[in-house]
């Protein structure tokens, strides 16, 4: 039996454009694809990974350096070809469930998984089953195309809304994905192109002072929710994601205490989901200023970074440390190795693990302009996880000229 793996960092994408493999994914994906070589191992134990590109050559090394053996190497996807690559039979692992495979014909779309998997991971269909379990800590506004954002977004404007800024989402559109609109923008024509490219539904809510962000990581069988662990997400003032802390029991005990209830009622929204996801939520300041938690802000139903940080933990264990996943920039400064220079990092944090979960440079030596680094911190020395995660992104830029 083979296990593969077909991970997509843009799932979402897949879902507006109806199709696997949409054009323009292939380069966005390679972050993701030599995340699961890595937890895959030296020893295949999760099965073959078919992948869109093949890292460099030094990535490789630098990992058989650090642990003493090699990862392995993927099995790279052509597309147009019929695949006969796996022994029957197999085991799909993907990051969004939507497709099938067969030796025959390869990838392919199942309109059924695709059908399923849409309708789970609409903003739309999520915030109407927010509102059914009320849920809502604060007014969101559904529109379902561009037509109902002109005309019903009017209407909001000209009632004198009370927020002094809002943000607009894609029904399918991923971290960062979004627009802020002040309130005499509502209803008007979008400045963003990726709200002129095709006729979506959106959701649009205030933009909240956001304290803190969390996220829920579950599991699920046939419509029954556990909770896996807890994890703190990093992001900036614009709510662009940038990397994830696994949560300690004394960060997260109140937190997970709270979403109890929220997984119980998932099981009226997904009655039949076996599979993996997360719910995203965030601590805000009301305008009297009080502390609230906004349980759901959005629900993945699929692998999440803070899945493939826990997955790691699993695979790699050990004790008295923090767990950290982190895009940092990265410039690749000419005549200047990036490996070399994290092992330099390495040397000056003795009691530090640092592992470059994405390879610094393209396979034709091109930099990549963001690098996905895995830190393991000894635990005494996190005091405060989201101005550690700060500090090293500074150091970070000085190191790789980001």
């Amino acid at each position: 039996m083979t296990r593969i793996f077909r991970p997509n960092a843009y799932f979402e994408e897949e879902l507006s454009a109806g199709e696997i493999f949409p054009s323009g994914l292939e380069a966005q994906n390679a972050i993701l694809e030599s995340c699961f070589l890595v937890l895959t191992g030296p020893e295949k134990e999760f099965g073959e990974i078919l992948s869109h590109s093949l890292p460099e050559e030094r990535w490789y090394e630098y990992w058989k350096n650090r642990v003493g053996s090699s990862l392995p190497t993927p099995v790279r996807i052509q597309k147009g070809k019929p695949e006969s690559l796996v022994q029957e039979p197999l085991s799909l692992e993907e990051w969004g469930q939507i497709s099938d495979y067969s030796e025959k014909i390869g990838f392919k779309l199942d309109p059924t998984a695709f059908e399923r998997s849409a309708r789970l991971s609409s903003k739309i269909k999520q915030t109407e089953w927010k509102k059914k379990f009320h849920m809502q800590e604060f007014p969101v506004w559904i529109f379902k195309n561009d037509s109902e954002w002109k005309s019903h977004g009017e209407i909001l404007r000209l009632q004198n809304p009370p927020f002094p800024l809002y943000v607009r989402k894609l029904e399918f559109g991923f971290s960062g994905r979004q627009e802020f609109l002040l309130p005499s923008d509502l209803g008007k024509a979008s400045q963003k192109d990726f709200f002129k490219i095709r006729d979506v539904g959106s959701v649009l809510e205030p933009w909240m002072d956001r304290t803190q962000d969390f996220s829920l990581l579950f599991s699920a069988e046939k419509g029954s929710f556990r909770q896996v662990a807890s994890t703190l997400l990093l992001s900036n003032q614009k709510g662009k994601y940038s990397g994830t802390w696994l949560a300690s029991e004394e960060e997260s005990f109140w937190y997970s205490e709270k979403m109890d209830p929220v997984l119980r009622n998932l099981s009226d929204f997904a009655p039949d989901y076996t599979g993996y996801g997360s719910i995203d939520s965030f601590v805000y300041r009301t305008i009297e200023g009080q502390e609230e938690l906004r349980r759901v802000s959005e629900i993945n139903f699929r692998w999440t970074m803070g899945r493939i940080l826990w997955e790691l933990c699993r695979k790699f264990p050990l004790s008295d440390v923090r767990d950290l996943l982190l895009f940092v920039s990265h410039k690749g400064i000419p005549q200047e190795d990036s490996y070399r220079k994290l092992e330099e990092w390495s040397r000056e944090e003795p009691t530090w693990r640092i592992f470059p979960l994405s390879p610094f440079y393209g396979p034709k030596g091109k930099p990549m302009p963001k690098v996905l680094l895995w830190f393991r911190i000894k635990r005494d020395e996190v005091s405060d996880p989201r101005k550690t995660a700060s500090d090293l992104a500074a150091k970070a830029r000085i190191k790789f000229g980001g």
